[in-house]
């Protein structure tokens, strides 16, 4: 599902709690993974209130603040 990139490039996925991951190349549907366990699972290494990277987790959603959100 997922390409090589250039500089310049935006790749985005859309969450479906209950459903699964939407995958975005430039705004060009690249395909959906539609397993819940692997969304909630890949979405979490970086939205996690637990993630490994929490300055990118601040960056990804700068209205946490400091408040402590429950894991995906």
């Amino acid at each position: 599902v997922f390409p090589d990139v250039r500089a310049g490039d935006r790749i985005a996925g859309v969450y479906r709690p209950g459903g699964g991951a939407s995958f975005f190349l430039n705004g060009r549907s690249l395909g959906s993974i539609d397993d819940p366990e692997f969304a909630s699972a890949f979405f979490a290494i970086w939205l996690d209130a637990r993630s490994a990277a929490p300055e990118l987790r601040a960056a990804l959603l700068p209205d946490a603040g400091g408040r402590r959100r429950e894991s995906m």
